[in-house]
């Protein structure tokens, strides 16, 4: 009984023993703040990067498409990836914190940064990775329908030339979902950081 009732005392002190506030001074806030918005930056230009890859592969299908509706889901894809490209680019662009910003200026800078990567990770799928499989999922039943139309070149050896491709489009998508996982958690880590500070700022 006497082991138990010590062990409960210390369970109990060690529970109730004041935590360490996280520290988070304006020097550093201004340094996340900066790498977040670089990071920013940089999916932003990615994303630019997607959608000339998107407007350069349907180029090419319009071109090499003979049918209208293959035509079609092409100029759909292009308009689809460059009305993407302003509505995420829209008023995410952002200016760098103020030397002489107070710390309640530099804790809302830095929350509107994490917000604008949430935004950015949030609209990703729909208006980057859309227009990217629809595009190469177009140029496969293209290149299928070519090999089945052409006597010359069978449908089992037009599907056995194109293993490579078609694993190399399934590791990209796997590893884009892999890497926003992450980002959402690593900006959820730094919400919670952000909300940990503003709590500690009020006391």
């Amino acid at each position: 009984m006497r082991d138990d009732s010590s062990e409960n005392d210390l369970r109990t002190i060690w529970q109730n023993q004041p935590t360490e506030p996280s520290v988070m001074t304006l020097e550093k806030i201004r340094q996340k703040t900066q790498e977040l918005h670089a990071k920013t930056r940089r999916a932003l230009l990615g994303g630019i990067t997607v959608s000339l890859l998107v407007v350069g592969i349907s180029g090419y299908g319009i071109a090499w498409a003979d049918g209208p509706g293959v035509r079609a889901v092409f100029a759909f894809a292009i308009a689809w990836s460059l009305a993407g490209q302003y509505f995420v680019n829209r008023g995410i662009w952002s200016a760098t914190l103020p030397g002489d910003a107070a710390l309640s200026t530099g804790l809302e800078s830095y929350r509107r940064e994490v917000e604008r990567r949430r935004y950015l990770s949030g609209r990703f799928l729909l208006w980057s990775l859309g227009p990217v499989v629809l595009t190469i999922a177009t140029l496969i039943v293209l290149i299928l329908s070519f090999g089945i139309r052409n006597r010359g070149m069978l449908l089992k050896g037009a599907l056995l030339n194109m293993i490579p491709f078609l694993a190399l489009v399934v590791i990209w998508v796997v590893s884009v979902f892999v890497i926003r996982m992450r980002d959402q958690r690593e900006l959820q880590r730094e919400i919670d950081e952000l909300n940990d500070t503003e709590r500690e700022n009020r006391r």
